[in-house]
């Protein structure tokens, strides 16, 4: 049967080049140049006893300091480099014969990938996920399997923070030799009429056997209930070393659909038998849903009219960079989704499988976004990887070819445009297609025409031009807006690089919020917005730099606390009452000078209040709002909004004495005690009546116990150099966040927060009991396995420190003892030499060492540097521990194991695995 393991424990880490000595002889050239030398860090003699051990997901790059000379701004002034991470394991010889495949969703950003000693794959993108298959490579049994991972993230993709190192999930899946293919299930259901539809499925199913397999594939749908309701069985067969592509139609009638207000998924259980025995299974997650976009009224989800409501976003998050644990994904997409957004554009690139899965389950629609705009081999893959991957999610509505490419306009852009398009086709044709545009629209021989949407980022002066050119051509607006905010702050400020918070910052190429939505929600033939952006992100710095780090482009900070634009989006995107005042009303020492107040608001009349002294009422255009200049008095600012004369919402803004002590908000009321569980924790700055405190900047500290861990902290601050991997923090204005992930266990953590001049406080996470993730568990001890050994036993004894010359490659014969007792030593009466050189750092040489055997036997005499060191008769096969205490060594240690043979013997020699290790 199939498993699906987590790698992402305990990866051994060092950040740099694992530099290796200049080491050009021939042994090392020629043993370099064969299946399995590679030497090095990708060899199990590299000793990484003194490197760090981390978990994934991980981001070296969020950790280094901010550094404005080597740091480039438009990646955050972190630096990045190269890093090097090894997980050591072993596998059970039950798995001898499965298939087994690695799965990597995401490495930042050029990688070369090794296992046990061979590069087996090269990875050229940040953002694509690829599969290895290592059936052919793996060691069972006592062997360990060393899988090693170059990330060289010198090379960039974007102009953003893209992190640095295996940032998503690696896992290991283990499968019978007939079994689905990797992406082998494609679910498309297909709409008959009003109650019925037909479920078409393709599974490809791969027979790795060395017969023919005769099997029977079963399809199986559950509904959200877990009721079965339609089920299909084909019998076939598979010819070895063959795939097949088994395609079935499976009726069902009157399902739930999916919606962005219902999203409702459904199960397909795929499973292979043979001879009535299940060999494999796979459960696949889908929805049944329409789309359709007119080039009149725009985007139809379920022939409903839907005006796409969209943010754009990049992937980081502070506090971790980018290696965002499973529930941050869901707390970011759960923060657009109370603005009132139903739509994500993945800017610019495929984003981690996590991410789609929540917009599944919470109901958001997806643009889908392809990283490199390239036609070549490469790019294809590119592409195809991501179709392949993303194909079943209901939440994927369009895919993205391109972003703002110079070639977007050109004839060579349309050629490519072309065979991208056919790319995607084959593989999946339900999805309309575009490129997200910053010119060439009105280009004859560009590329705007060829795909199913013109994708327009900002040019909101063009949309009725394009449309008097291309009447059947849909529009939207797959990147609007750009405007600044700094959270909480209402007065610009270049040289504290700070913007206000009406709705009038914006970039030269932008526009702000309500120019924008105007623009678009007048006009039915634009199906709707993708905001630049929703989150804050690290790099980008626009319009500033050193100091800033990040953006001011969010409608939320990079922590997901709102800027009041977010109120306004609710205005526009929600149908119940919004009414928010922007401003907040603690202004001590500026009694009696004005402030500006705003609204965001969707009621028809807004009336304004201060410390209930009626100052005016207004009609509220919802696309232009109010502004009034307000004297300012400590007290109470309110307002009161009617909609068809009736009251139906009041806001109040407070004056609060200083800051008292902290609140503290989670992101949910619980975490599992699985290890991988986690939430965002939010601390706000209050008074002693509880009411927060907007202009509060203290530092504060937090400590931990129980089954959690804090993995980052952030305050949204885009000037803030503070490390986020640390255990304080200062509050910008009136709030930091931490990000919390459980260990495994069941303890209640109690995390205490300590603010300067405030009053501490304690919070308990309640940790609910839930089993954690099936994984495979690294081993630690460094492996001495590529062995010398003579080619012809002799009969006589040698010199056990005989000189092997360099260019010696045939009487001595390089071998792995983990295999085994060599055959060619069976029957022999006589000696043989084992030899081995191996480095020894300072650590273990002072760590009290021992190397051991575990398995040996013979006549045995071992000789460390030419001195013998242990001399011992073991008749049978023992581990044997051999102390190295109280012996010089130097950093390379030569080994010589002279084992004296019997015919008689069953297992002779070094015939198991060879490890150094430390008392």
């Amino acid at each position: 049967m199939r498993e699906r393991l987590s790698m992402d424990k305990d990866w051994q880490f060092h950040l740099g080049d694992a530099v290796l000595l200049n080491d050009n002889s021939h042994d090392a050239v020629y043993g370099n140049a064969k299946a399995g030398g590679s030497r090095g860090a990708a060899s199990i003699e590299w000793n990484d006893n003194e490197w760090e051990t981390v978990q994934l997901p991980h981001d070296w790059s969020y950790k280094q300091p901010f550094d404005r000379e080597n740091g480039v701004a438009d990646f955050g002034y972190n630096t990045r480099g190269m890093g090097w991470y090894r997980k050591k394991f072993k596998l059970d010889p039950a798995d001898n014969g499965k298939q087994l495949l690695l799965e990597f969703d995401g490495i930042a950003t050029h990688a070369t990938v090794y296992f046990n000693g061979s590069i087996l794959e090269r990875n050229f993108c940040g953002y694509t996920s690829f599969v290895i298959d290592v059936t052919d490579r793996a060691y069972f049994g006592d062997r360990p399997n060393l899988l090693v991972v170059k990330v060289d993230a010198t090379v960039s993709e974007g102009w953003w923070y893209e992190g640095a190192g295996i940032y998503r999930h690696v896992w290991l899946t283990k499968k019978a030799p007939v079994h689905i293919a990797d992406r082998g299930v494609w679910v498309n259901p297909i709409k008959q009429s009003n109650a019925k539809w037909l479920t078409n499925v393709e599974t490809t199913i791969k027979n790795e056997s060395e017969e023919i397999a005769a099997y029977q594939l079963i399809s199986r749908i559950e509904d959200a209930n877990g009721e079965i309701v339609a089920e299909q069985r084909t019998e076939g067969s598979s010819e070895a070393g063959k795939s097949v592509v088994v395609k079935q139609d499976l009726p069902i009638e009157h399902p739930v659909l999916w919606d962005v207000d219902d999203p409702t998924l459904y199960k397909l259980h795929s499973i292979v038998t043979i001879n009535g025995q299940e060999v494999d299974s796979v459960v696949t997650n889908y929805g049944y849903r329409t789309i359709r976009i007119c080039p009149d009224t725009g985007f139809y989800l379920n022939e409903r009219p839907l005006k796409i409501k969209g943010t754009c976003n990049h992937q980081d998050h502070a506090g971790v960079g980018v290696a965002l644990p499973d529930g941050i994904q869901e707390y970011r997409i759960g923060r657009l989704k109370e603005m009132g957004s139903n739509a994500y554009r993945c800017a610019h690139h495929n984003p981690t499988p996590e991410l789609l899965d929540a917009c599944d389950r919470l109901g958001m629609l997806v643009m889908d976004e392809n990283r490199n705009f390239d036609s070549s081999r490469e790019g294809l893959l590119q592409l195809e990887n991501m179709v392949t991957r993303d194909r079943n999610h209901p939440s994927v509505v369009f895919y993205s070819l391109f972003n703002e490419e110079p070639l977007q306009g050109t004839p060579i852009g349309r050629k490519m445009v072309k065979r991208m398009m056919r790319a995607v086709r084959k593989l999946d044709s339900t999805r309309p297609i575009l490129g997200a545009m910053n010119g060439g629209v009105m280009e004859d021989e560009g590329t705007v025409d060829v795909t199913d949407i013109a994708g327009f980022n900002y040019m909101n002066g063009g949309y009725d031009k394009f449309k008097e050119k291309h009447p059947n051509q849909p529009i939207i607006g797959s990147e609007t807006v750009s405007s600044f905010a700094t959270r909480s702050n209402y007065i610009s400020d270049t040289e504290q690089q700070v913007f206000e918070s009406y709705d009038r910052e914006k970039a030269s190429w932008g526009n702000t919020v309500r120019e924008s939505w105007k623009a678009i929600n007048t006009r039915d033939f634009v199906m709707g917005t993708f905001v630049w952006t929703g989150f804050d992100y690290r790099g980008e710095p626009t319009p500033y730099e050193w100091p800033s780090v990040s953006t001011h482009f969010g409608i939320l900070d990079t922590c997901g606390f709102a800027k009041d634009p977010y109120y306004l989006y609710q205005a526009f995107w929600l149908d119940e009452p919004v009414l928010h005042i922007v401003a907040h009303w603690n202004w001590r020492g500026k009694e009696g000078q004005t402030v500006k107040v705003m609204t965001h608001t969707n009621c028809d009349e807004v009336a304004l209040y201060l410390n209930d002294v009626f100052v005016d009422r207004q009609t509220i255009d919802i696309y232009e709002q109010h502004e009034w200049d307000v004297v300012y008095e400590p007290g109470t600012l309110k307002m009161e909004g009617y909609k068809d004369g009736q009251l139906v919402k009041v806001s109040e803004i407070t004056t609060t004495d200083e800051a008292h002590t902290l609140r503290i908000e989670t992101q949910k009321p619980f975490l599992l005690g699985d290890g991988r569980d986690a939430m965002a924790v939010n601390i706000y700055a209050v008074d002693a009546e509880g009411r927060f405190v907007p202009t509060n900047q203290s530092k504060v500290s937090f400590s931990m116990n129980g089954s959690g861990q804090i993995l980052g902290v952030g305050n949204g601050n885009p000037n803030c150099h503070e490390p986020d991997n640390a255990m304080e923090r200062s509050l910008f204005n009136g709030c930091c966040q931490l990000i919390v992930q459980s260990k495994v266990g069941q303890e209640d953590i109690e995390l205490t927060v300590q603010g300067e001049g405030l009053q501490s406080v304690s919070y308990v996470i309640p940790v609910n009991a839930a089993e954690e993730m099936p994984f495979v568990p690294s081993i630690s001890e460094r492996y001495i396995n590529n062995w010398l050994v003579t080619q012809e036993p002799t009969a006589e004894r040698p010199d056990p420190n005989v000189t092997i010359h360099p260019t010696d490659m045939n009487s001595w014969e390089k071998v792995d003892v983990s295999f085994g007792a060599l055959q060619m030593l069976r029957g022999v009466n006589g000696y043989v030499i084992y030899r081995n050189r191996i480095p020894m750092s300072a650590q273990e040489k002072s760590s009290n060492p021992y190397i051991w055997f575990h398995s040996i036997s013979g006549d045995i005499e071992i000789y460390i540097d030419g001195k013998l060191h242990l001399k011992k008769f073991i008749p049978w096969s023992v581990d044997l521990e051999v102390p190295l205490q109280g012996v010089e060594l130097d950093d390379q240690v030569t080994i010589s194991v002279l084992i004296g043979i019997k015919p008689d013997m069953y297992s002779h020699g070094i015939n198991g695995s060879v490890s150094i290790r430390m008392k």
